[in-house]
């Protein structure tokens, strides 16, 4: 069951005082001149270590890209100089063969060919 309200006429006192009131609670929960000022210094540090953090990323990457490159030729050179030795390895057997077979000299090709 409801309880009756009392009604109270509202003054203007009594209205003045709820005003002032709120403006007081507002008023206390806003930011100063100080406190602005502390939060611009704060991210003016904030965006020279990001300026400072960007810079180092951007080096990073940098020589990240050139030791992709260097990796990247290495492996060409590589697989030039494989395909030249597989090249000269078998020239080499065919002339070792032809030898063999002019001298008379048993060999067994079997052990190089498994090498490669």
């Amino acid at each position: 069951m409801k309880t009756p309200v009392k009604n109270n006429p509202m003054t203007l006192d009594t209205l003045a005082l709820m005003v002032a009131e709120g403006f007081n609670d507002i008023t206390s929960k806003m930011a100063t001149k100080n406190d602005i000022s502390r939060l611009d210094d704060s991210l003016g540090k904030l965006d020279n270590r990001m300026a400072k953090i960007e810079g180092r990323m951007e080096k990073l990457e940098s020589r990240m890209e050139g030791l992709g490159n260097s990796v990247n030729n290495y492996l060409a050179l590589s697989d030039k100089r494989y395909l030249e030795l597989k090249a000269r390895q078998t020239v080499m057997l065919k002339w070792i063969t032809q030898i063999a077979d002019k001298t008379g000299v048993t060999i067994n090709l079997k052990e190089l060919e498994q090498i490669s």
